[in-house]
């Protein structure tokens, strides 16, 4: 019987579902996602006991895994698996504030700077950052949290409140807390990368 080590070496690629049905192919040998690695150790424990019915096809070679739950949606799916494919050839260079610039192309590669800003209007931005929160990318989560820090950085409140569904009525407790639902991303984001900060 192959063990589980020797099993997760035989899975070549992941293929990931959005919540739109389609499907993103990429190889496990570039996977950042915390959250796949660990899928992906259930599906070796699953063969190693016989009870995976790829194992017993001998079709093993790739793993699907379904994002629905998660509502990670196809746009925010495939940046995910373009940043994660060209991670492997190119580590983004590590950065932390404070910055002395808001040019992207400064702070990084120019390939990540137009891969977080071409053609990536505010709500695709805020469902990268979701998606790599979810997956736990962190290098991912912390470009498109500073993507949007920049995107939103002098901008007025009357500017913003749109752009997060705010209304001008701060006092409404409903409204707060379906904001605060909804944006929930943004929480967990800062909290985690402050938590990097303080390891690193």
């Amino acid at each position: 019987m192959n063990t589980s080590g020797e099993r997760h070496e035989m899975v070549k690629n992941v293929k990931l579902i959005s919540i739109e049905g389609d499907a993103f192919q990429i190889p496990i040998s570039c996977c950042l996602s915390e959250v796949i690695n660990c899928e992906l150790e259930c599906h070796s424990s699953e063969d190693e006991n016989g009870s995976s019915d790829e194992a017993q096809n001998g079709t093993d070679s790739c793993i699907t895994l379904s994002l629905t739950a998660s509502k990670i949606h196809s746009s925010a799916l495939r940046k995910v698996a373009d940043f994660m494919m060209h991670f492997e050839e190119e580590e983004m260079t590590s950065f932390s504030p404070p910055f002395t610039t808001e040019n992207l192309g400064e702070i990084v590669q120019q390939w990540y700077a137009d891969f977080i800003t071409s053609g990536v209007d505010h709500s695709l931005l805020t469902d990268i950052i979701a998606a790599a929160n979810f997956l736990s990318i962190q290098p991912l989560l912390k470009l498109s949290v500073l993507a949007m820090s920049i995107n939103i950085n002098g901008k007025s409140p009357e500017t913003l409140r749109p752009m997060f569904g705010i209304s001008n009525n701060l006092n409404d407790s409903e409204q707060k807390a379906r904001v605060m639902k909804e944006n929930e991303w943004a929480f967990e984001a800062r909290r985690q990368f402050e938590e990097n900060q303080a390891q690193e």
